[in-house]
């Protein structure tokens, strides 16, 4: 946190080799242990903050470390130590001199820099600016102040992204970008997937890729790639607790410890609870969350690193949704409980999931490194949730069904062995990925269906469940396969010049298994096999040292289920991004601003000629601009905005009267607002918050009915007491605005008004 004080920051801006501290050591002293404590901060405050309490002398370019975060630094420490844990991974390194410490550039970084990211071509120290392809990229300042502790509540602040269902149920991460579905990896290695909300105690930060990436992961819809970035094992002792409370019995507490076990090894412990209620009638939710990370330094240029995570998922009552007449829709009766909920309290959902992640590197050389990378995940359900099934003719009365699965499960396994680095050919610079994967998935599903007592809108009654009609007993299992090899190459050209290419060849492998209980065990199978070329094309130009231009082409593909007329399996889905863009760095803000257009083939649709088969002739579209803000307006004052523009439509479908609609739960408008200022006037004291405006969009297919927008205010205070002790109070949806989501099988879903919470960390 910034301290509030202004007169060492005027030290720091004295320039080149001006000591930031007004005590010259001998530089015996640096290597001296001392106990340190700072907070997490900007970086150049971190900075100043270490010359004090230790002396250090420091000098250099200030402009280095603008826009950059410090991590907190709690335990002993030599200063020098110190300083360079500060600066790991800024792009500035510090040189000693007779009087002190110098700080440079590192090499290859230049000064303006941004922020590093995994997400694309997972090369190290890859960054957003040689990437022609829109990234937005968020930290644990940004998780602060849009009060997350999921993921979902970060990528909702994303430009032309939403939710694509209620952040009440279990889909809460599951996301529309650009109008299609987005993907989660977890550092950047393969797709995780999971039927719960993604906790946000174990990451660093969050990359949202828009747009296909194929090439480097594989099947996967259009919409992008949320990639999950984990905190690693750091080589000096700290320890955070964490605990909150607030609304409706909200409780949350958390712990952060990592250091070193011995000279080569070094771990990490991250473990989280929370449980609440709602507003809503009945709904209830508890989590528990822990993920241990261990790295060793097998030698000098062999890590191996061994992370993963368990979290267990239990709701009470998840509404399922409900009707719209009555909610945001007219109803001869008038407006039901804002309280309303479909399911009552003996309806419960259990989905847990574990997630191993193996990966073993080998320095080849300098800049070249080999890689080998297992993923393991698992999911189990167990459920049994009530879920509308038809409002009647008098608009009051409310037909249910029961949804039930009893040990239902995904186990995913997957390897990628690839090789990537820098390499100089020909007089060109080659930053380059290859490598091939293999992934495994296996699934069985069985559901049942009971048919249950309708319930009255205005004057619910409800009693236990009553399973005792039977509707639906299904089995269902399916089998994945696919291997993959992929190459991606960044070429370097005429210095100012950057030109992408990338190609990958994958083999997929299909099958399914449905077995009818109810009909003699009938047993229904589907097999699909098939093979796919993907690519992608990108170009980056730097117009000036501050501003580069970029414009790419790439793909996306995604098997189907069912079989054409003829018996043969329907040809994949396909999708293809246009963007271009233009990036421009602005002292310390970064600005953004990109165009697109996704073009989607092959989508299944029911035969014309036999509609007990399907075609793969379906197609749609989304476009769209964005712009995007991110940095420091000033010193004190932090900013990170976004506005997205994202025009879909239905090409081609089953339908006719569906042709020309827009996509279900896409707004035409999004744009967030994050800002924080860190008050001079009280040291330790920041005031900020999060504005997001979602603009109204379809409930459904046909388009008959309007989610209406909204504007979402959530404000927070925050007050470092200490360097060690944070205490800040949050107040959520701050004008009680009415937010609707689709719900998960039918109607919408009311989500929460205003709230408030109050946290304290303490770091030891």
């Amino acid at each position: 946190m910034n301290t509030g004080t202004t007169a060492p920051k005027a030290l720091l801006l004295l320039g080149l080799l001006t000591p930031l501290s007004l005590i010259q050591p001998a530089l015996a002293q640096t290597q001296t242990p001392q106990t340190i404590n700072l907070p997490a901060q900007p970086l150049d405050q971190a900075v100043i903050d270490l010359a004090r309490q230790t002396g250090l002398a420091i000098g250099g370019d200030a402009s280095l470390l603008d826009g950059k975060q410090a991590p907190a630094l709690s335990g002993d420490y030599t200063p020098e130590q110190a300083l360079r844990a500060l600066l790991a991974g800024s792009g500035v390194t510090a040189v000693r001199v007779d009087s002190g410490y110098r700080l440079e550039a590192a090499p290859d970084a230049e000064s303006n820099t941004l922020e590093a990211v995994s997400v694309y071509g997972r090369q190290k120290n890859d960054t957003v600016e040689a990437i022609p392809q829109s990234v937005s990229v968020y930290n644990r300042e940004n998780f602060a102040l849009a009060q997350a502790d999921t993921v979902g509540d970060v990528v909702r602040l994303t430009p032309s992204a939403n939710r694509a269902g209620s952040g009440r149920d279990m889909f809460a991460d599951d996301f529309l970008i650009r109008g299609f579905n987005a993907e989660e990896s977890v550092n950047g290695l393969g797709f995780r997937q999971t039927d719960h909300p993604t906790d946000l105690a174990n990451v660093e930060r969050l990359e949202i890729l828009k747009g296909p990436a194929s090439v480097l992961y594989g099947q996967m819809e259009p919409g992008g790639t949320i990639n999950v970035v984990t905190k690693q094992p750091l080589d000096y002792y700290q320890a955070e607790v964490g605990a909150e409370y607030g609304s409706y019995d909200y409780h949350r507490t958390t712990l952060d410890v990592t250091g070193p076990l011995n000279d080569r090894v070094r771990a990490r412990l991250n473990l989280a609870h929370q449980d609440s209620n709602a507003s809503m009638d009945y709904w209830g939710y508890e989590r528990l969350f822990v993920a241990p990370n261990v790295t060793v330094d097998l030698t000098d240029t062999t890590n191996l690193t061994v992370e993963g995570s368990y979290s267990a998922n239990e709701w009470t009552a998840l509404p399922g949704g409900a009707p719209a007449e009555g909610a945001i829709e007219p109803n001869p009766n008038g407006d039901y409980s804002d309280d309303f909920n479909t399911a009552w309290k003996d309806a419960t959902t259990e989905r847990d999931s574990i997630y191993l992640n193996t990966r073993l590197t080998q320095a080849i050389t300098d800049t070249i490194d080999a890689r080998l990378s297992y993923a393991y995940t698992r999911n189990d359900q167990t459920f049994q949730e009530y879920a509308p099934f038809g409002l009647g003719a008098d608009f009051r009365t409310l037909d249910r069904i029961i949804f039930a699965s009893d040990d239902a499960q995904q186990t995913d396994h997957e390897v990628i062995l690839d090789l990537s680095g820098e390499a100089t050919l020909a007089g060109m610079t080659h930053r380059f990925i290859a490598g091939v994967n293999y992934r495994e998935s296996d699934s069985t599903r069985p559901t049942q269906v009971f048919l249950v007592d309708a319930i009255d809108l205005y004057e619910p009654v409800y009693g236990p469940m009553d399973l005792s009609t039977k509707a639906r007993d299904r089995g269902f299992t399916q089998t994945d396969r696919i291997l993959a090899g992929f190459v991606q190459d960044r070429i370097t050209l005429a210095e100012k010049w950057t030109l992408l290419a990338g190609l990958r060849y994958t083999d997929a492998e299909q099958s399914q298994k449905t077995t009818d209980f109810m009909n003699n065990n009938a047993i229904t199978r589907a097999e699909l096999g098939e093979t796919a070329w993907t690519t992608q094309l990108g170009l980056v130009y730097d117009l000036t040292d501050s501003t580069s231009l970029y414009t790419s082409r790439n793909e996306a593909f995604v098997p189907q289920q069912g079989t054409t007329s003829g018996r043969q399996p329907l040809d994949a889905e396909e999708s293809v991004q246009y963007e271009a863009g233009v990036r421009v760095t602005a002292g310390r803000l970064n600005i953004n601003a990109a165009g697109f257009v996704i073009d989607k083939d092959n989508m299944p649709i029911s035969d014309p000629l036999n509609a007990g088969f399907l075609v793969a002739q379906g197609r749609a579209r989304s476009q769209g601009a964005e712009l995007t803000v991110d940095g420091y307006a000033t010193a004190n004052l932090y900013l990170s905005a976004g506005y997205g523009y994202t025009d879909t439509e239905v090409l081609r479908t089953d339908d006719d009267t569906l042709e020309g609609n827009r996509f279900v739960n896409v707004p035409l408008h999004t744009a967030a607002l994050q800002s924080r200022y860190y008050l001079n006037a009280v040291t330790g004291l920041s005031l900020g918050g999060t504005v997001a405006y979602v603009d109204e969009r379809p409930a459904n297919a046909d388009n008959s009915v309007t989610l209406p927008a909204y504007t979402r205010v959530d404000l927070g205070a925050y007050y470092a007491v200490t360097d060690a002790l944070q205490l800040d109070l949050l107040l959520n949806n701050v004008t009680d605005e009415e937010i609707f989501s689709p719900g998960s099988f039918d109607g919408v879903i009311r989500e929460e008004g205003r709230t408030y919470l109050a946290r304290v960390k303490y770091l030891f």
